[in-house]
């Protein structure tokens, strides 16, 4: 069975049916990750999810990491988003300073997109350099938190 979406009311709304999915899967891909965060905890180096009274090893290991002994410009993601959920934003930034922006970027896109699904006019064109300009700045920090592994600790350029 198809998804189909009504576009008198999409039209009334002032969006498109390629704009409504749009909002629609960006609002999902920004609030799934933040609700199973809720649901995850940290157990010493695992993440594990409690279903009634057991506890489960939750994720799978970084096929990145197995193969090269470094880590991958992801590690730690979902041990920051768990912290960030928790309020304990030094851990989180200690575990990976990208997911930390990422999540505030998530957390701001989730009543944006509702705004934007709802009909309401927004005056999109600081929002959208915002947003590019917070993106840019997150894969930055992917980018030199990936690189810094490499340099020695010895260097002048290491922190």
């Amino acid at each position: 069975m198809a998804f189909q979406v009504n576009t008198s009311m999409l039209k009334s709304k002032h969006l498109g049916r390629n704009d409504y999915i749009l909002h629609i899967s960006l609002l999902l891909l920004c609030l799934i990750p933040l609700l199973v965060s809720f649901m995850l905890t940290i157990n010493g180096s695992y993440t594990t999810i409690r279903i009634g009274d057991s506890v489960h090893r939750f994720g799978f290991p970084c096929i990145f990491k197995l193969s090269t002994g470094y880590n991958c410009p992801v590690c730690g993601m979902t041990r920051s988003y768990i912290f960030m959920s928790k309020l304990d934003i030094m851990s989180a930034w200690r575990m990976n300073k990208a997911g930390v922006l990422l999540y505030i970027f998530c957390v701001f896109q989730i009543p944006y997109r509702l705004l934007l699904i709802a009909g309401t006019k927004i005056d999109n064109k600081y929002i959208m350099v915002f947003e590019t300009v917070f993106l840019i700045i997150i894969g930055i920090v992917v980018l030199f938190e990936f690189v810094r592994q490499f340099i020695p600790s010895s260097s002048p350029f290491s922190l």
